[in-house]
């Protein structure tokens, strides 16, 4: 009894709480722009949102699409405000399931509640739904589902009223297949065992979706059946799709949907705002080509994600790589990923590392080598130096180390160089000096810049003459110094390397190869550094 008035209190409180929150912040304002749409008084559609606080959630132009298409198949207002939770359907789904109804025959029971409960009624017999007067007494269903195909379709199967609607189509979809696609009873299996939902979509639109492919698309048969996913698709979409986006990455669209069919379950509209943030990161279009997967992702989602990027230091100075699409698809795992090797003092994870499948990974970790490919300083140094970069790549090469020594740390050294007044030039004629943990480098010309008569006697020079890029590679010349020029300088203090083939030396958890390739952070991992 007493949990029973906690649960009220607390439904009271929410209730109210959204009450509140709504009347203080859209709900007058939504009022007024779907009143018009629904076709209702304005204080009563504000009524309606203050006791539907949810609805203010949904996105406004897609809300006011899908009122425009209940009005435009004779839903009354009332009926709308009486059923507000058939909003939250999206809108390819409320037209599929009144196709459906409609290709079932139900015309005059074709009712807001009816689409509501779309998916009760395809499962009900046809006697039921002729019993509560939501299809004629009279009606044949299977002349009346024969009659939405533009080719003969006549599957051989046992009926009487007694059939579920749902198995009735379903075996008129078969037959369609079977007839328009040489469908096997191979291809059937498949199709229902991976892409069951097909049985939620209207026999017109299928039809509509495989002569678009065939004839706009020019695809094959085999290429459909490889691509049986492509039979969910909105058609509509799919015209759609080439006026508005006739090129990405400089290819025919036709080409880019051969090499990655995916891309058209994917609305249009999304896909051109992907391609505008992807033209604001100037991406070049042979990485967009290699990265389709991306276009999958919303807009919102790829800010968000940009956002994330640029609030860590290791991924922010790769967001200028060519590449740096991997790092957006593949966020979450990258971050875990690099959570994972900081404990485990890896410095110098490239890109490629951190969103490479689990096998590479796996195996990079467990040889146990901090060191980078070069591709990434690379791609750093030509960011830095421009049309030099490769010059730098060259110098830099000629370090014994060089390969030791994360991005991260050659771009801070370039920042904090460049606000200590030093010009690129300078930097680039001493370009080893990236490679040099940063608090060396400070403390050797802050020594330089004082002037102490001792360390000129013992360098043998006049340091007032000397200008910065000298100055560059004073230091650069004290810091190898210590290290007797043996380049084992480029080793922070905390990493203690004898030379440069150490390797981590660390306890792996057996959970590396297993949660851990889902992308779920080890559960032992902060015991494992």
């Amino acid at each position: 009894m007493l949990r029973n008035r906690t649960m009220l209190r607390l439904r009271i409180f929410y209730r109210t709480m959204c009450q509140k929150i709504v009347k203080e912040n859209t709900s007058p304002d939504a009022a007024r722009i779907y009143a018009p749409h629904i076709g209702a008084d304005y204080r009563v559609v504000h009524k309606w949102l203050l006791n539907n606080p949810a609805l203010l959630e949904l996105d406004r132009e897609e809300t006011i699409r899908k009122l425009s298409y209940l009005k435009y198949v004779y839903i009354t207002p009332d009926e709308i405000l009486e059923q507000p939770h058939v909003l939250f359907n999206h809108l390819i789904t409320l037209e599929n399931r009144t196709t459906i109804l409609r290709e079932c025959g139900l015309v005059e029971g074709l009712t807001l509640n009816a689409i509501g409960n779309y998916l009760k009624l395809i499962r009900k017999s046809i006697v039921m739904l002729k019993r509560n007067y939501l299809i004629p007494k009279d009606l044949d269903m299977y002349e009346q589902l024969k009659r939405q195909f533009e080719c003969p379709v006549e599957p051989k199967l046992r009926w009487d009223d007694g059939t579920r609607l749902q198995d009735m189509r379903i075996a008129f979809f078969n037959e369609f297949l079977t007839k328009r696609l040489d469908f096997g009873p191979t291809e059937l299996e498949k199709l229902w065992k991976s892409y069951s939902k097909i049985k939620h979509k209207s026999f017109g639109h299928t039809q509509r979706v495989v002569d678009i492919l065939q004839y706009d698309y020019q695809f094959s048969r085999d290429k459909l059946i490889a691509n049986m996913f492509l039979l969910h698709a909105d058609p509509e979409n799919l015209l759609r799709f080439p006026v508005e986006i006739p090129t990405i990455g400089g290819i025919e669209l036709k080409q880019v949907v051969a090499k990655y069919p995916k891309i058209m379950m994917v609305n249009y509209e999304s896909v051109k705002r992907v391609m505008g943030i992807l033209k604001q990161l100037d991406i070049p279009d042979g990485e967009v080509l290699k990265c389709l997967s991306v276009f999958t992702l919303s807009s919102k989602t790829i800010e968000y994600r940009l956002e994330r990027l640029m609030s860590v230091k290791e991924f922010e100075v790769l967001t200028k790589h060519p590449r740096v699409l991997k790092l957006i698809q593949y966020h979450t795992k990258a971050a875990i990923r690099l959570d994972y090797l900081q404990q485990l003092k890896v410095r110098c994870a490239s890109l490629d590392v951190l969103s490479s499948n689990s096998q590479n990974f796996e195996r990079y970790v467990r040889e146990g080598c901090d060191r980078t490919k070069g591709k990434d300083t690379g791609h750093v140094l030509r960011h830095i130096f421009k049309e030099r970069g490769d010059a730098a790549l060259q110098k830099i090469k000629r370090h014994p180390n060089w390969f030791h020594v994360p991005v991260l740390q050659m771009q801070e050294t370039v920042d904090t160089l460049l606000k200590k007044k030093f010009t690129l030039d300078d930097i680039f004629n001493n370009v080893h000096i990236l490679l040099y943990p940063l608090n060396r480098i400070e403390e050797k010309l802050t020594a330089l810049e004082s002037g102490d008569p001792k360390l000129q006697e013992e360098m043998g020079v006049e340091l007032y003459r000397a200008d910065k890029t000298q100055l560059l590679a004073l230091a650069l010349y004290l810091v190898e110094l210590e290290f007797h020029f043996t380049g084992d300088g480029v080793w922070p203090e905390q990493v203690q390397q004898s030379d440069s083939s150490s390797t981590i030396n660390v306890e792996l958890p057996s959970s590396l190869s297993g949660e851990y390739k889902f992308g779920k952070k080890p559960s032992n991992a902060n015991s494992s550094s």
